[in-house]
This record gives C-alpha cells, structure tokens and sequence, in this order.
C-alpha cells in the first residue's frame, strides 16, 4: 500500500525529533513561520531523512550520530555485521541467557515461550541501545513445542518453568517479529529482566521507534496474511527505520519537490502550548492503548495536521490510591511519563515552568552528542542559574517518599533520578502533585454517582473537554461520598 497520506499543514500536533528542515545553520533554508492558524494543504509522502540531508547537510550531521537514530537497529538476521548492534556482554553470554521467543499469552498471568533458544543470527531487529535492549525473531503463527512463563505481580516479574513442554497449537494472530523473553541493560553481566509482551512488535509499538509506519498497510497485510492470501508478515512498513526528520517536520515529499517553507513543518515557530507539547508528546507518553488497535499501544496512524487525542488513550491516574503507573498524587512511576508531569505542572501553575515543553530545555536533533551535554540544548539556562538547590534532588520524585509496590502502590513516591519533571513542591521541599481537594472525575456512563467503581478518575486537562461532552465531572476527592 502507498505510504501517501493527506497531509493537512495546519501545524497543530507533530512529532519530536527531526533533523530536517528546521533550526536552519548556514547549511538551511530560511525558517519557515508557520502558525497553527495557517493552512496550506498537500499530498506528501514519507520520504526518509536521507532525503533531507542534501539541503539540511548541518543538522543531519548532527542527528545521524544522535540517540534518536539507535531506537532500532537491524540485527544479524539482516547480515552477521549487524551482531555488534547487540551489546557486547549479550553476545558474549548468548547460549545461557533467556533467548526464548514469546509466541503468545495463555491467560493475562501466563504466557507460551518457545522452548528453543533463538539463534543471535535469527535476531532480525534490536531495539533500544542507550539504557536497555529488547529482541525480536520472525515466528510464523505456526505450532510450536513451548515452555510456560508465569507473573504473580501484575507483569512486573516472570518466572519461566523450563521443567516441562506443552504443546503450543499456533496462533497466526501473533505472527510478525516477536519479542524474546529477555531484556538487557548495557552494563550488566547477568539478566535479571523477562520481558513479557506478547505481540509482535509491528503490532505493538514500532511507531514510535520508526518514522512514517504505514498503518493502513499493516492492517491489510495482516488481514491477507489470516486470509492466506500474504506468504508472511516480515515488512515492517516504515519510511525510516530511525527517529527522523518527518517524525517532526512531516512526510517530507512535496517540500522536496518545491523546496518551499510553506510545505513543511517547523515546530520551533509554534506559538500554542498544545501545539508545542505535543511535538515530542506523541511517543513521549504512556499510553494505555492505541484507538486504532486494542494490541497497540503508540499512537500510530496519527500524521502532522490531525488531533493526536483521536489516535491515543494515555493512562488514567488513580487518585489517593496509586498505581504502578502512577503515585496517588499523580506522579509519574514509570518511563515516557514526563508530559503527564509536566501537564500537571501546567495546572498547578507553577510559575515560568508552567508553560515548558519538552524541546524548551532539550535537545532534539542531538540527543546524546555531546558527552558533556548529552540532553539539554547548549543554549538553555541551567537550573541554579535561578534556584537555590540541588537540580537533581527537584527532579527526584522518589526523594523523602515510601516506595510503591505491587499490592501497595499507595504512596506518594514517583521516579526517582532526574525522571520527575513535575515542577512543584510541598512545604518539606517534596516533589508533589495533586492534594486530594484538586482531584479531578468523571462519572462513567450509566455510573452510580454514589457508588466509588461508578466514578473514573481523570487528568484535569481533560476537565473542558469532557464537560463540552455533557459529562457529569468532579474536583476533590471522593465524588462518591458527597
């Protein structure tokens, strides 16, 4: 299927990272000044960064070098140079570790894992390189002899049960590159992680490691494949097997063509704050599922022009009571989670940092280059330029807090580090979100107003939006009990 799509230039909601035509250097056209009010229709196609870098020499140089060019990468599937993509440690300790493919779940506490280990030369794509890697191999839906993997704690561990085979039937659903049991992190020399996703990684989540993954040719590809009427499920449907330059600026096709500024996007002139945040908000999220598809969970099918709501649903918060997604007040536990904080930060108006966005302080085009600066922009002012203490306690949300668990996921602590990015403190110099008088609610459809399972708790950006929808909403805690 074509990767052509319409592509409205309305300049509302992009992606994070490009290296293309924006932030112009002495290699650059003159920056275009795009407003989110400014219209200027056509059909593009996703043409690849390499595309851009005729033009764009300067910043490409700058990006390809970048982390986000190593999201993934191809493995030794595609050829035996490809092995050194794996780390070294991994390689070295291959034939001991849990190299064994997921081929489907069982049960949501149970999975089948393919009682063979995968072959490093069958590893046909690596993702992830900076803090941790995951492995795929093609499975073909076939029947497979299989081990059976259990979890007791929602996921977060798994314990495989290599005492014993069962006989796996096949699933032609789960065919596509599937992930292997394990996950690994540069600088160990043992693997204490099981990975436990059971879908193929076209399924699942490769938009967001990609650029311009055609989502309407998966789908069909897939349907022909269930038909018998597709041989296997081995394209991955991408432009760009990195984070690229369309990833932010769009498919760039006609700019090619017309070279004109008019046909590209440049996030750097975005004036509104949805706008600018939902540039690097698209993959930097957490989302509990894909509107496109239950299995998914990025926000794939979403170009530049359209609403980025209609292709996501984040994760909800759980006010007062904790998650493992979230602590009761709302702070973010786990990965690409540091929107929600800052969205949260938005609410609590917090001064000159309510308005941030992500690439106001960071880095786009050269994440990780320079080794004395790997994430901030050279030109951003450093915290304690105007704030008596230590940057990397504020970005702490661990700090002074009980840590969450499984089964006691109640407390206030978040990501500890410099993860947090929810810029507001209690009276002890806590990192702290939401007191329960500004917890906000929806009433669920047909939900009992005086009954807790009848009320969903909800980020209070959604406030508005909801309320236009004649939704019954709430603020405060326990909507129940009033």
């Amino acid at each position: 299927m074509s990767k052509k799509v319409l592509l409205v230039l309305v300049l509302g909601l992009v992606l994070v990272l490009a290296a293309g035509c924006g932030n112009n250097d002495a290699n650059n056209q003159p920056n275009n000044d795009n407003d989110a009010d400014d219209v200027s229709p056509a059909v593009a196609e996703f043409v690849g960064s390499d595309s851009c870098k005729g033009c764009h020499s300067g910043i490409y140089g700058e990006w390809e070098d970048s982390w986000h060019t190593v999201k993934a990468l191809e493995g030794p599937y595609f050829g035996a140079e490809n092995e050194a993509n794996i780390y070294e440690w991994v390689r070295n300790d291959w034939d001991n570790l849990t190299t064994y493919m997921i081929l489907d779940q069982a049960d949501s506490n149970t999975l089948y894992v393919a009682a063979e280990r995968t072959p490093v030369e069958e590893v046909a794509y690596v993702v992830g390189q900076v803090y941790k890697q995951r492995y795929t191999a093609y499975y073909d839906g076939g029947p497979r002899e299989a081990f059976l993997a259990t979890t007791e704690d929602g996921g977060i561990s798994w314990t495989l049960n290599t005492d014993e085979t069962v006989e796996f039937a096949g699933n032609k659903e789960r065919a596509g590159y599937n992930f292997l049991f394990i996950e690994t992190r540069p600088n160990e020399t043992e693997n204490p992680n099981k990975y436990g996703e059971h879908r193929s990684w076209q399924e699942r989540c490769i938009a967001c490691h990609t650029t311009g993954f055609d989502a309407d040719a998966w789908d069909e590809a897939k349907e022909d494949f269930m038909a018998g009427e597709r041989e296997d499920l081995k394209d991955i449907f991408v432009a760009d097997l990195r984070v690229g330059c369309e990833a932010c600026h769009g498919p760039g096709s006609v700019h090619n063509e017309t070279r004109s500024a008019e046909d590209i996007i440049n996030p750097a002139n975005f004036t509104a704050y949805e706008d600018r945040m939902m540039t690097c908000e698209q993959c930097h999220d957490r989302n509990s599922r894909s509107m496109r598809s239950a299995d998914a969970n990025d926000a794939r099918g979403f170009v530049v022009g359209q609403n980025l709501d209609d292709y996501r649903v984040q994760i909800s918060p759980s006010w007062g009571t904790g998650s493992r997604n979230v602590s009761l007040d709302g702070k973010g536990r786990r990965g690409h989670q540091q929107n929600m904080d800052m969205r949260l930060s938005r609410f609590l108006g917090v001064g000159y940092h309510a308005d941030q966005v992500c690439f106001d302080c960071h880095t786009p085009h050269g994440v990780g280059v320079n080794p004395d600066n790997l994430r901030l922009r050279d030109d951003v002012q450093s915290c304690t330029d105007c704030h008596d203490f230590d940057a990397a306690e504020a970005f702490d949300g661990s700090r002074g807090w009980e840590a969450g668990a499984f089964g006691a996921w109640g407390t206030e602590a978040g990501r500890g580090g410099t993860k947090q990015h929810l810029f507001n403190f209690n009276e002890d110099g806590l990192v702290y979100g939401l007191s329960p008088e500004q917890y906000t609610w929806v009433l669920k459809d047909d939900g009992d107003e005086s009954e807790q399972d009848g009320w969903q708790a909800i980020w209070p950006w959604r406030l508005d939006e909801l309320e236009a929808q004649g939704k019954t909403t709430f603020v405060g805690a326990e909507p129940w009990n009033q």
